[in-house]
């Protein structure tokens, strides 16, 4: 009888192998960037969900436009919905805790779908070389300073750290990520690439 109940249980809640190999990927994609542990306790599974929940939308995206939609409607939710830490020091709090900022909503999303689009190639091989080529970079501090030193004129003030990024920096610096790819690599690597290459160069070395 215990055993039945048990099993009813299981089945209940199970899922099929190709959901939780999903569910495993966005988990893992999360896990790579090093932003959840700038979140309240608790968001990386909100921050998960809304993921699963966007995922099947953008996989449909029939355009550049669409994909845009989609990732701006992400990162303002995360703003509204998505609370930043107190950091503390010495046992003292140095910086309260705050609305997370559109750059690190948008960093979020763009190492999550680095990994499940460009590495783990989803929802297909096909569809993902077309998604890739609508990937933006998933920016860090060193890689805004060197953008910031090849087009100083961009912005009035460039950001200094990825919580400084509101909207308008963020579509800024995405532009620019383009612009320095057309300009340096002939338009030979895409923005997600960027992200590969030049986070190595500044954050491994030789």
């Amino acid at each position: 009888m215990e055993y039945t109940k048990k099993l009813e249980e299981v089945r209940g809640k199970r899922r099929g192998p190709e959901d939780v190999k999903l569910r495993n990927i966005v988990d893992m994609a999360l896990g790579f960037s090093a932003m959840m542990r700038l979140f309240e306790k608790g968001s990386k599974e909100t921050i998960k969900s809304k993921v699963l929940e966007l995922l099947p939308e953008l996989f449909a995206a029939k355009s550049e436009g669409k994909f845009k939609k989609i990732h701006t409607d992400f990162c303002q939710w995360g703003v509204e919905k998505i609370t930043r830490t107190e950091k503390e020091k010495d046992g003292m709090i140095v910086k309260e805790s705050g609305p997370a900022s559109y750059g690190q909503m948008g960093k979020t999303l763009d190492v999550a779908l680095h990994v499940i689009i460009y590495y783990a190639h989803y929802p297909d091989c096909e569809t993902a070389k077309i998604l890739a080529m609508w990937l933006n970079a998933a920016m860090d501090t060193k890689m805004m300073a060197f953008l910031a030193g090849c087009y100083p004129d961009a912005l009035d003030k460039w950001p200094k750290s990825i919580e400084q990024v509101g909207e308008k920096e963020y579509r800024v610096i995405q532009d620019h990520v383009r612009r320095f790819i057309k300009e340096e690599h002939q338009g030979g690597i895409l923005p997600v690439q960027f992200d590969d290459v030049y986070w190595e160069v500044m954050n491994r070395g030789p």
